[in-house]
């Protein structure tokens, strides 16, 4: 493990409450690589992950949280066993994680819901549109809408059902239908961007 320099926590990052608790997670490397995490603790200004992977000071990465959905953000800062990172969030969905780490700060505890093998999210709690363009290996197109998704897939609800096994595309995202739903189909991702920064709104 290369050591880093230490950086103090400025003003901005310093006027938000931080909350202590622990919650598994997962995240994209800027090399495009997915790594297990754990949180230290988290304010609306930041993250602090506990992770064995090293990262780059202004590096920036995708964090997906089993009880909080995806954040992108900045490492503004390394520590012994893990990194910080720097995020901005904005409108209800502040609101709804302010609400959240005031009740953690009380000792209340999160309801989980089942998970899978990747937690999944609704766009809106994944910081995502819902519609957008679903497109074929012979560049055929048709619009639809995201259901939820996860780092893995995506639910989308389309009118017409490629066949299993259909290459597609969605946003930046490559995959593969492998199954059909109710409203539409289900998407298995057959890559990851090489750099997280692509990652930033993958079905926009």
């Amino acid at each position: 493990r290369r050591p880093y320099p230490m950086q103090p926590d400025n003003e901005e990052r310093r006027k938000y409450q931080r909350v202590a608790f622990e919650a598994k997670g997962r995240f994209l490397a800027p090399d495009g690589s997915e790594h297990t995490c754990s949180i230290r603790d988290m304010s609306l200004g930041g993250i602090a992950i506990s992770s064995d992977v090293p990262i780059d000071l202004g590096a920036t990465i995708i964090v997906y949280l089993d009880e909080f959905g995806r954040f992108e953000g900045k490492v503004v800062r390394a520590f012994e066993g893990g990194f910080a990172i720097e995020t901005a969030i904005s409108g209800p969905r502040r609101e709804r994680l302010q609400q959240r780490l005031e009740a953690l700060a009380r000792g209340e505890k999160i309801e989980v819901s089942a998970r899978r093998a990747f937690a999944r999210y609704a766009p809106g709690e994944a910081g995502l549109e819902e519609s957008s363009v679903l497109t074929m290996a012979d560049g055929q197109s048709m619009p639809c809408r995201i259901i939820d998704m996860s780092l893995g897939g995506a639910q989308v609800a389309v009118e017409n059902r490629p066949p299993i096994g259909t290459d597609v595309s969605i946003g930046r995202m490559t995959g593969r239908v492998v199954r059909h739903t109710e409203e539409g189909i289900g998407i298995q991702f057959t890559d990851v961007p090489e750099r997280a920064t692509a990652f930033s709104r993958p079905f926009g």
